[in-house]
């Protein structure tokens, strides 16, 4: 079967109707039919934030990958631009992930030529040109030849370009997999030019990529060196990395011209079990992630209860560093978007809770069939055992807490909860039917709770 973009944007067009918005969330971006997870080439352009995401429109699972596309002023009210990019190429079934560039006055994409059909697979970072922002424009070679990479480097498993520019010349991040001793591996590859780029070096490999890396950006928060990365079949080790996949923080110096990463410290990202492939917003001045709420081979109720959607973005998360830590907080806009709510009786499910515990307790948010906690017994934690989300549990901070604060947002079927202002994050979904009231048990006081309303 061929793709194009114009049979997808009509396809979208023609079934969106069918969708049941039930559990649909109201400020995380969601696409409009069908499914969606990694976000892609996220960057600043013509005035306006331009956010992709890896999308398979003709059904709520994975398939045949498209680019869908976002469009914003400010990230969190958004209008939805259609299909970006379809696999119309003769060497491609999927428009795999990638990441976005403005150079020379163009939106410059780059993103993965995905190929495999049966034991053959072949993975080409290859790159896409706009001049507005609208429409896309394909080149049809690659720009980078996988035979030159090392023996050990995988040239099959080779996906998720990032680009970024230092001193005139690029750079490209690429997921990658040591092939000898089965661990993932991130490839720096440079020119000076987008349209041919040459191998320089390798990061890694660490624990926390498993045995691939994925989606792999960088920035730089506060001075600090900041290469995002996640992690394929990451072993769990304590606390840390118990969805299998993971995402981290690898924090340190990157010396460009010597060729080299200095590692200061690895930090999971979110200890949620909705977390996965954060990228960087590039051109902005602050350091902006966005991650997909969701997590592979888990159950997806929207899927099983044929709601013909799955998946959405996390909030857009600001990043800076803090007594020589990673911190993550809401993006700035959403607070314009936030107004005092009468809650007697119930609590809006579009909404934030900011509270503080002061030793141990508990807030508990009770709909018809089942509920969510979040407490603090030494550690923060959020329950979703009872949430309907099919693969219910309790993931918990690394911190101990004697008392802290925590801000909890909430959207039809998304939570997230950051810790002592953004020192922790814990995401997860909920699919709760009816109006959600609050329990408090414990050390729990200083409880506000906003409103969140957004125009569609």
């Amino acid at each position: 079967m061929a793709y194009s973009v114009k049979q997808a944007n009509e396809y979208i067009a023609a079934n969106v109707s069918s969708v049941n918005g039930k559990f649909r969330p109201k400020y995380h971006m969601t696409a409009p039919i069908g499914w969606m997870n990694d976000p892609n080439g996220l960057v600043f352009y013509h005035g306006q934030y331009h956010l992709f995401y890896q999308y398979n429109p003709y059904g709520a699972e994975p398939g045949v990958m498209h680019w869908g596309h976002f469009v914003s002023d400010d990230l969190i009210a958004y209008d939805d631009a259609g299909v970006a990019l379809a696999p119309t190429e003769k060497d491609e079934i999927s428009c795999f992930s990638g990441g976005a560039i403005v150079a020379g006055g163009a939106l410059n994409i780059l993103y993965t030529r995905h190929y495999e059909i049966s034991d053959v697979k072949k993975e080409k970072v290859c790159l896409v040109r706009s001049s507005d922002g609208k429409t896309f424009v394909k080149k049809h070679h690659s720009v980078f030849n996988n035979e030159s990479l090392p023996k050990n480097i995988s040239r099959s498993d080779f996906r998720d370009p990032f680009p970024i520019m230092i001193s005139d010349k690029f750079y490209v991040f690429v997921g990658g997999r040591d092939i000898e001793l089965n661990k993932g591996v991130v490839v720096v590859l440079s020119g000076q030019s987008l349209e041919k780029l040459e191998y320089d070096f390798t990061i890694g490999p660490f624990d926390a990529l498993g045995d691939m890396a994925e989606c792999p950006c960088y920035c730089k928060v506060d001075g600090k060196d900041v290469l995002i990365v996640s992690g394929s079949h990451v072993e769990e080790k304590g606390n840390d990395y118990k969805n299998t996949h993971t995402s981290v923080f690898v924090v340190g110096e990157i010396d460009f011209e010597n060729r080299r990463m200095q590692v200061e410290f690895i930090k999971e990202i979110d200890k949620g079990d909705a977390f996965y492939a954060p990228q960087v917003i590039n051109n902005t001045d602050k350091p902006i992630i966005v991650g997909w709420q969701e997590m592979w081979n888990k159950p997806y109720p929207t899927r099983d209860m044929e709601h013909g959607w799955v998946g959405s973005f996390t909030i857009p998360r600001e990043l800076s560093m803090r007594d020589g830590d990673v911190i993550q907080t809401p993006v700035a806009a959403l607070a314009k978007y936030g107004a005092a709510c009468d809650t007697t009786g119930s609590v809006p499910k579009c909404a934030e809770i900011t509270a503080s515990f002061d030793g141990h307790g508990a807030i508990t948010l009770q709909g018809e069939n089942g509920q969510i906690v979040i407490g603090n017994d030494g550690g923060v934690y959020l329950d979703t055992i009872n949430a309907c989300n099919g693969n219910g549990c309790i993931r918990r901070t690394n911190a101990t807490y004697k008392s802290c604060s925590v801000s909890i947002l909430l959207d039809e079927s998304c939570i997230e909860v950051f810790v002592e202002g953004g020192k922790e994050a814990i995401s997860s979904r909920m699919y709760i039917d009816g109006q959600l009231s609050l329990i408090t048990e414990g050390n729990v006081k200083d409880i506000t709770i906003k409103q969140i309303g957004v125009p569609v």
